[in-house]
């Protein structure tokens, strides 16, 4: 079997995003940043110093991949992609922020297909202080922890206790750090338990920003009416209410999202007015509808091109 190869001029570019990325990441320290993007203190050195050109099995092609994937490296032009300052882009930023300047917590609960994740990752990667973790992805509570501890910096090694202590004295040492939970409507019970006790030991010192699609404010609510332990404290605890941005009325959600794709697809080169009411007349129909569903018909018009 053949093994997977990258060319230099690909790990170049991996390296120029990757240090890109630091820079506007916030990081004062280097070894911290590595360890969030899951790199050891020799493999970012490697990278930076591009020593890995004298000696190319210093990083293995699959650490190389890896790490793309998590700075989000675009290896086509068809997969780049020009952020729009949409309405949703510009709500969930603004809350972001007010979250982190004053410590707060909220909940963002809206529509699938938005473009939510995109605005939270990217406030993330370009502000100080400032950490994003998946909840679908790490659901369980110690699963979550060590994935936050990467994300903030830390070694994740240890007893799941040990990292949570960790993580938190080291939160309440920052400048008005941020916790970002993505996806949280897929996390276990015992991962929201898991954030009452941390808003309790982190209040007035850190801000927490939850989000969701319609399903997390069906989760906490049937939580809360089934007296199901910690949901309504933690419910209290960020905001006790729903922050969202798309209209009730039929009429005036589809002319918000017709006006949200538009502007995704203007940033993103879709000038023809044809294949623009195309993009946006198939983004506006059906389950899929939304930003998510106009991105892939734009990558789609650009691989057909």
């Amino acid at each position: 079997m053949t093994k997977p190869q990258l060319t230099s001029e690909t790990k170049e570019a991996i390296g120029k995003a990757l240090m890109a990325a630091y820079k506007a990441s916030g990081f004062e320290s280097r070894a911290k940043y590595a360890r969030s993007v899951d790199l050891s203190s020799s493999d970012f050195s490697n990278i930076e110093h591009e020593k890995w050109k004298q000696n190319d099995r210093l990083l293995s092609v699959q650490k190389w991949l890896r790490l793309a994937r998590t700075i989000g490296f675009h290896f086509g032009e068809e997969e780049q992609w020009v952020t729009a300052r949409t309405a949703t882009y510009i709500t969930i930023s603004k809350q972001l922020e007010a979250c982190q300047k004053k410590s707060m917590a909220s909940i963002f609960c809206d529509m699938a297909g938005l473009g939510k994740s995109h605005v939270c990752k990217e406030y993330a990667a370009t502000h100080r202080n400032a950490f994003y973790v998946n909840g679908g992805n790490y659901p369980n509570r110690w699963r979550f922890v060590r994935a936050l501890a990467q994300a903030i910096g830390l070694d994740a090694k240890g007893t799941a206790e040990d990292v949570l202590q960790d993580v938190v004295f080291y939160l309440k040492s920052l400048q008005n750090p941020l916790l970002i939970i993505d996806e949280a409507g897929d996390m276990d019970n015992s991962t929201y338990r898991l954030l009452k006790r941390m808003y309790n030991e982190l209040e007035f010192h850190c801000g927490f920003y939850m989000v969701g699609a319609p399903d997390l404010r069906k989760r906490i609510d049937s939580s809360i009416r089934l007296r199901r332990n910690s949901f309504e404290e933690v419910y209290s605890r960020f905001g006790g209410r729903y922050l969202d941005i798309v209209p009730a009325d039929p009429i005036k959600q589809r002319a918000f999202l017709e006006s949200e794709i538009i502007q995704v697809c203007t940033a993103n080169g879709v000038q023809d007015p044809e294949t623009l009411n195309r993009v946006v007349s198939s983004a506006l129909e059906g389950k899929s509808r939304g930003l998510r569903y106009a991105r892939i018909q734009i990558m789609k018009q650009r691989l057909a091109a």
